[in-house]
């Protein structure tokens, strides 16, 4: 844990010290059970406010926070208790239980069903940009090895697998994984031959890389 994050924690911890001083310098120590299950839950709702930004993800895609959810159990806590504090003498300790424990299951559904939302977005946003990487990385190598080639035949076939990899479908699945490993190595191979100015292995290398990306593509356009 950073010192910022200690740091935080204590100046947040300010509000809990504050309130049991307040609390029991105006009420005392003598309170009845319904008291003490809202003492009890008021303290764990403010204990998840404090803790919560520290196991939600910092690339949070939801528009709601695990945090802001959080902070409103705090709010109907606090809410609840002082609605009882007011009218307890109407309000026996079973209803204060069942009150409490519904706000309590509520918190939980819907700040772990945002916690899963939010990896699970943010997982496929990952996987998007991976996707995206991939065209891109291939797109710049072929347009090197065309700048390389001698060849204005060659130059030209280069030019128009260049084309043919920039417009190609970004989002890849694992029916072609197989075939994009494959062209990277073709790739790779195909510098080498540029490098080396051999037309004959450059055009073998072309003919494959196309015959490839085409593959490819229709796998991926034909699977929507």
């Amino acid at each position: 844990m950073t010192k910022k994050k200690i740091i935080t924690i204590l100046l947040e911890s300010i509000f809990l010290i504050a309130f049991n001083v307040l609390f029991f310098m105006n009420t005392g120590f003598e309170h009845s059970t319904g008291t003490w299950i809202c003492y009890g839950f008021l303290h764990f709702s403010y204990l998840m406010m404090i803790f919560t930004p520290f196991i939600e993800s910092k690339e949070y895609i939801s528009k709601t926070t695990s945090y802001t959810i959080s902070s409103l159990y705090f709010v109907c806590e606090i809410v609840f208790a002082l609605i009882y504090l007011i009218f307890n003498r109407i309000a026996g300790t079973k209803f204060v239980i069942s009150v409490q424990v519904i706000l309590t299951a509520i918190y939980f559904i819907v700040f772990f069903t945002n916690l899963i939302t939010n990896e699970t977005t943010k997982n496929k946003g990952n996987q998007h940009n991976i996707e995206n990487d991939f065209i891109k990385i291939i797109s710049a190598k072929a347009k090197y090895i065309e700048s390389i080639i001698s060849s204005s035949k060659e130059k030209n076939r280069m030019n128009n697998l260049y084309y043919t990899i920039h417009s190609s479908p970004i989002k890849s699945s694992n029916d072609v994984i197989l075939y994009e490993e494959k062209i990277v190595d073709l790739l790779n191979a195909l510098e080498n031959a540029a490098e080396q100015n051999d037309e004959t292995m450059i055009s073998e290398k072309i003919t494959e890389i196309e015959r490839l990306i085409n593959k490819r593509n229709f796998i991926l356009k034909t699977k929507k």
